[in-house]
């Protein structure tokens, strides 16, 4: 690599470099103020039903709770139906 390739080079990693860190910081910047809370007469509480629990669970007790929209396919299936469409395999019928 000539010299005046090498220094073409260096500028163009340098550049993207300075873009991705001060991408980064920008983010951060960003993300990281505190999110402004809406004024008391705005919050809007879920009617959320519970449970009044007369024993305490024995043992290590883990409660998860998994919501589907309608038209959902998992990121699972979907990686499963491309690869059958290169394959030939009988993929989503869509």
């Amino acid at each position: 690599m000539r010299p005046e390739q090498a220094t073409a080079w260096y500028r163009r990693m340098s550049a993207v470099y300075a873009a991705g860190a001060w991408t980064l910081l920008g983010s951060l910047f960003l993300f990281g103020r505190k999110k402004v809370s809406p004024p008391d007469g705005e919050i809007e509480e879920k009617n959320v039903s519970t449970k009044e629990i007369t024993e305490h669970p024995k043992g290590f007790y883990v409660e998860t709770i998994v919501t589907y929209r309608e038209d959902f396919v998992p990121v699972t299936e979907r990686i499963l139906n491309y690869l059958k469409s290169w394959t030939g395999g009988p993929g989503s019928e869509s």
